[in-house]
């Protein structure tokens, strides 16, 4: 029998597709059984006339992808279908829609441009000296939020864009599962913000929540994680001298790269390092190229009797996955250089582990949850096979020069820290938690964490109860 995982630790990051990550370990080493790249891949172009691009090896850890590449519903369906959704899917439309964002033919082909084991040397080495799976596809064709509610609720509410604010107080999520029947508990790690600190369930059990900074580490090598932890980088830049870590274009991969050498170092040096699986998966692709079609899923008969999903205003019926996003796998009950191929995941695969490991019994949240394959049995060492070599893992590389960006006192807030912002705001009103009626300020990055912090705050001394 494999090793039982007695401790999983999730690692979400944000906006990076398969291909632009990994996709290239093949290419620099052919016994790698990946579906990655062969370096002939192209798109077609942003205008007519010009040639197709090609995939190439030079991603930057800053500056290619600014603007942000879009990746609402609308734009994931173009990219994915370059001739409309009524034509076969072809992974061609990538470059065309960058350039409606960008309106620079040049710097649209540079959703094209992938990173190499050199230049993104940590998530690379710890594909190959643990598991890396090739078919992990974000749950719907959209953006952020939604793929995010998929990896705690197997649903998102109906949402398929950033635009639903009230979707995460609505979201059911495996943590409602963790009771008192059973022996096993969780913890939501955070680095300043939360689209989950939002919903109706965990506003009321802010207990769960502590700050990655200044607890995770203590708790790690204390042994005092729960059964189920789960991490979020830091999403953007708060003026108090803490950088955004997610990598969500455009902010470094370096730093990124950084937090996952950080998480894996510390859990190393668990003593409940033996029984514990760290999976590292990002939202979704962000705009940037994959070649693998996403597949389609079909409700089974037998999953007839659970809730349905909630329909989404544009008639989507959460059947078609979004685009192939990088998932690694690392545990010493696992054999260096294995590769997860031989079936599909999706982030309600988290759900449905978390509660065949932890919640054996209860009711999954939704047929997506039902119907998802689970990873539970990928700790096949055991006794005296499980791994006691250490993998020395490089500093995080910088590709190129970062650009100095503007101080968050004055940048511009991204659309996520914004839309949590919001969320948060219209979850506070749902509780009738007195002056949450009006708008905060929301104009500069620094302003928009300082309300982030200052809600939960407000949630945790009680108010929000």
């Amino acid at each position: 029998m494999p090793t039982q995982i007695q401790n999983l630790v999730v690692l979400m990051l944000e906006n990076r597709s398969f291909d632009h990550m990994l996709g290239f370990l093949k290419y620099e080493d052919p016994t790698i059984s990946i579906n990655g790249l062969t370096g002939n891949e192209t798109n077609f172009p942003a205008k007519e006339l010009m040639p197709d691009v090609p995939v190439s090896k030079d991603a930057g850890d800053v500056q290619d992808l600014n603007p942000d590449p879009n990746h609402d519903f609308d734009d994931v369906t173009a990219q994915i279908f370059s001739n409309g959704i009524t034509q076969p899917a072809d992974m061609k439309g990538f470059v065309r829609n960058y350039f409606e964002a960008c309106n620079d033919p040049l710097h649209a082909e540079n959703v094209m441009k992938c990173f190499t084991p050199e230049t993104l040397p940590i998530l690379s080495t710890l594909a190959k000296e643990y598991a890396v799976c090739d078919r992990w596809f974000s749950s719907i064709p959209g953006s952020t939020i939604p793929n995010r509610l998929y990896v705690h609720g197997a649903s998102s509410v109906g949402s398929v864009n950033q635009d639903a604010v009230a979707a995460p107080f609505m979201l059911k999520t495996i943590y409602e599962s963790f009771t008192d029947q059973t022996p096993f508990d969780y913890r939501i790690y955070t680095n300043g913000a939360s689209i989950l600190l939002a919903n109706n369930f965990l506003m009321r059990n802010q207990h769960k929540f502590f700050d990655y900074e200044t607890s995770f580490e203590d708790d790690a090598t204390r042994g005092n994680l729960p059964a189920y932890t789960f991490i979020e980088p830091r999403y953007d830049d708060d003026g108090q001298g803490n950088f955004a870590n997610s990598q969500h274009p455009d902010f470094p991969i370096d730093r990124g790269e950084a937090l996952i050498s950080e998480v894996y170092s510390i859990l190393r040096h668990s003593p409940k390092w033996n029984s514990t699986l760290f999976v590292i998966l990002y939202d979704e692709h962000g705009g940037t190229y994959d070649h693998v079609i996403p597949p389609t899923l079909k409700p089974l008969p037998q999953n007839g009797g659970l809730p349905p999903l909630a329909p989404a205003k544009n008639g989507f019926d959460f059947t078609r996955l979004g685009v192939r996003v990088p998932a690694v796998f690392i545990s010493p009950c696992i054999k260096p250089n294995t590769v997860i191929n031989d079936r599909d995941f999706e982030h309600s695969s988290v759900v449905a582990t978390v509660r065949k490991l932890f919640c054996p019994g209860t009711q999954p949240l939704s047929w997506r949850e039902a119907q998802a394959n689970t990873f539970e049995n990928l700790l096949v060492l055991t006794g005296n096979d499980i791994r006691t070599d250490t993998v020395d893992l490089p500093d995080p590389v910088i590709s190129q020069p970062v650009a100095i960006n503007a101080a968050a006192e004055v940048r511009k807030p991204t659309d996520l820290s914004v839309l949590m912002a919001q969320a948060m705001q219209f979850s506070l009103k749902q509780r009738g938690v007195p002056g949450s009626a009006n708008p905060p300020d929301l104009t500069t990055a620094a302003k928009v964490s300082s309300f982030l912090q200052n809600t939960q705050n407000l949630v945790k001394s009680g108010a929000a109860q």
